[in-house]
């Protein structure tokens, strides 16, 4: 009886698509294994486009470093260059909420809402996570995604709700038990300070110091505040136009909703009188952090975030402060020193806003001005 003998019979190893999309894409490019990988990484992007997700691209980074019978393998170095590690950075909120967008999942979207999530049970970091929840929704909402989607799967209201409650609960206690400003900070040192700067000379970072108190601003806004003086057509006055000024400032930040996009001129009030001293101040501190003579509070030269140094430097004696403090004594200095001698609470909490360039009234400032530095000083303001 014949019997059957089995053979073994060669079959074509499949293809995955995303390797496909690889040698098309370097043949496209003309990229081999002699290219650079300052070469490769000039196509990045173009190629990481290509790759929806984490999967596609370890399939290429396989293919690169396994090479064909067409093509020798990639190197390390340059798989590196031409395919880099995701992992190694975080995607900041914007990215996540346009990846979001552009895939469409909204599984996608609740996974990114619970990253953004809090991490531990302190108070902090709850309203901290709701923070950046909230600005996931609004990037959302600006990519395109629907308000429908975004409330049901990137909302948690028993956070959002646990959130007011401690800010609710935080302004309360501050707003019982005020800070002392520090002698440093007092109104009498600060406005000697600022009348004894010398323009003619480098900056100092006392100086920046000074000029964000007499500014209130936030140091994230030093290279881009602008001050300048407007005198509108009286056939045809601007909305944002107040009468009794005429110096407005622009480049502020933590405008709200259409006004982020087309932020309106607002008015300029400082510890220092004079407008037109106030500008060159200012002016001095922007020419010296352009030139590389002064560093920036916030931002490095290359653009991005490194706040530590700034910090750093106002922990030290005699200031033992931290940023955000500087806006506050530069808005309640600013108020008392233009607020007259006997002003009313809302003359002085309109002041304060006027000073921080806010749009809402937040809090009294009036009311949390603090104790004991008006007795402590001789001042003719």
């Amino acid at each position: 009886m014949a019997t059957k003998t089995a053979t073994s019979k060669t079959r074509k190893p499949k293809v995955n698509n995303f390797v496909l999309v690889l040698e098309q894409f370097l043949e496209k490019h003309n990229l081999t294994a002699d290219s650079t990988p300052n070469q490769l990484s000039e196509h990045a992007p173009k190629l990481d486009a290509l790759l929806p997700d984490w999967m596609a691209r370890r399939c290429v980074k396989v293919a690169l470093a396994r090479g064909t019978g067409n093509r020798r393998s990639f190197s390390r170095k340059q798989v590196e260059a031409l395919l880099p590690d995701k992992r190694k950075r975080k995607l900041t909120i914007e990215e996540r909420a346009k990846y979001c967008a552009k895939i469409g999942d909204v599984m996608d979207i609740f996974a990114h809402h619970l990253d953004l999530g809090p991490k531990n049970d302190y108070e902090n970091e709850i309203v901290a996570s709701g923070s950046r929840q909230s600005q996931f929704r609004v990037k959302l909402a600006e990519a395109g995604v629907s308000p429908k989607i975004i409330n049901t799967y990137a909302k948690d209201p028993k956070l959002i709700q646990e959130s007011n409650k401690i800010q609710k609960k935080q302004t309360m206690k501050r707003m019982a038990n005020p800070d002392r400003i520090p002698t440093h900070f007092s109104l009498a040192n600060v406005s000697k300070r600022i009348q004894n700067m010398d323009v003619s000379k480098i900056p100092t970072r006392e100086d920046l110091m000074d000029i964000i108190v007499m500014l209130s601003m936030r140091p994230a806004e030093v290279r881009s505040l602008r001050i300048n003086h407007y005198e509108p057509d009286h056939s045809n006055i601007p909305a944002w136009y107040k009468d009794g000024y005429s110096w407005y400032c622009t480049g502020y930040l933590k405008s709200r909703g259409e006004k982020k996009k087309n932020p309106e001129p607002r008015p300029s009030l400082s510890m220092e009188k004079n407008p037109e001293r106030t500008r060159e101040l200012l002016a001095w501190i922007q020419d010296a952090i352009k030139a590389k003579k002064l560093s920036d509070p916030v931002f490095t030269g290359k653009g991005t975030r490194n706040a530590w140094p700034f910090n750093e430097f106002l922990k030290q004696e005699p200031y033992r402060t931290i940023p955000k403090k500087l806006r506050d004594y530069g808005s309640k200095h600013a108020f008392r020193i233009h607020g007259g001698k006997k002003p009313t609470p809302q003359h002085l909490k309109l002041l304060s806003r006027i000073a921080m360039r806010q749009e809402l009234d937040l809090l009294d400032a009036g009311d949390n001005y603090a104790i004991g530095d008006t007795e402590s000083e001789e001042s003719d303001f």
